[in-house]
Parts: structure tokens; sequence; C-alpha cells
């Protein structure tokens, strides 16, 4: 299913969470990854249970935390516990399968009230996990909490709970 307005919008039913960074490198279809993401740097917590994600893409910049709103427009919100579910979406979905209107953006698996979904980048910046994604590379790296939305970012997104 997906929509266009305010946003493109794009299910993905069933997606089981992956628990290590490590195991989501082995399986998330990269043509590479940020050296610095390892099981020490990105600790991920026991998260069980398949879900239906979403994949939001404004296609415009937005706001550093406009991206809650424009989720909340779309009855959506930031995904729970979004690192592990966006390894185990990245695992179950090679690119080759991605929606052709989501193909080469960066996703970001941005949780903002989620201190365990925020981790330390190389240089001592809060980063959230993210995939760079191109004509031909999908790279599992990160992306600073600060934001920046401008260009083409998808955000990770469940259906929203009162």
């Amino acid at each position: 299913m997906k929509t266009t307005s305010p946003a493109i919008v794009c299910l993905f039913p069933n997606v089981q969470p992956i628990n290590s960074v490590g195991t989501g490198i082995s399986r998330g279809h990269y043509t590479d990854h940020y050296d610095f993401i390892t099981n020490g740097t990105v600790p991920l917590h026991t998260v069980k249970g398949a879900k239906n994600l979403y994949l939001v893409c404004p296609n415009r910049t937005i706001g550093e935390t406009e991206y809650v709103e424009l989720l909340r427009a779309v009855g959506k919100q930031p995904c729970r516990n979004a690192p592990q579910y966006l390894l185990g979406l990245m695992a179950k979905v090679p690119e080759s399968e991605m929606p052709a209107e989501l193909r080469n953006k960066k996703l970001v698996a941005a949780e903002p009230d989620n201190t365990s979904s925020v981790f330390v980048g190389k240089y001592g910046d809060p980063c959230f996990l993210g995939v760079d994604r191109g004509v031909g590379y999908r790279k599992l790296s990160f992306t600073k909490v600060g934001g920046g939305w401008a260009g083409p970012w998808v955000f990770l997104a469940e259906d929203f709970v009162h």
C-alpha cells in the first residue's frame, strides 16, 4: 500500500527485528558498512515480535523535528526499537525489491524519545542508525541526530498508537 500526499508511504508487513548489528550486517544485503558500526558501538537490547513497518518519504526538505509531525499527518509515528527493525527490514527486502519511488534514498531509524536508539558516532556525535543508498550500493551508516533532513530521506515508521 502506498500513498503520495503529503508523503510517499510504503508498507512492509511482518518484519522481524534483528538484535545484533553483526547479524544485521551479514544478512542485510549491504554492499558496505561504516567500519565504526560494531556490536560494541551499537549495543542493541533484545526485541521480539514482527510488526508492520512503513517507509515514509516527505519528498522535500524538512526541519530537524518536523518528521514526527509529518509521520502523524499520515497516521504514523517513529518506529519503536527502530534500529532492530531497520536491520530486520534490510535483511528481508533486498534493494531490487524496494519500491521504485524509494530507491536511492537514505533510510534513517530516527526515534527521538528512546535513548537506546541513539549511538555515539566516531567523533562523539549522537547518531541514529541509517542506510545510505544509491545506484549499486547500500551502506549501513550513522546519521547525526541533529538532522538537517535535506534531500531524499526516508523515515522508518509504524502505525500511530494513542
